[in-house]
């Protein structure tokens, strides 16, 4: 039962921060069709809306992170396991298919 409520946790968050992207993203197809029009007030309403959901995206899914991936200087690739690859690469080629 504790792994179903997890399950469901770890969706929930995903959906939120799938939701949270998609209008960050229309917000600023927005922004720009306003600027596209000349349409200042507007342009500047929609950067704010595209803002405001990029910083909540932002924070979607933390609690089922590690501290370290929260940190800045995270490089953009993700490796994997790094104990995993570190095995890979000592064993011979033929075991690794």
């Amino acid at each position: 039962m504790i792994l179903k409520k997890d399950y469901e946790a770890v969706f929930k968050e995903g959906f939120r921060l799938g939701v949270r992207l998609t209008r960050a993203k229309s917000c600023l197809e927005n922004a720009r069709n306003a600027k596209l029009i000349g349409d200042e007030q507007m342009e500047k309403l929609h950067m704010e809306f595209y803002q405001d959901w990029s910083e909540l995206s932002r924070n979607a899914g933390r609690k089922f992170t590690p501290m370290t991936a929260h940190e800045p200087d995270q490089p953009a690739f993700d490796f994997g396991d790094i104990e995993m690859q570190l095995h890979l690469s000592t064993t011979p080629f033929k075991e690794t298919g």
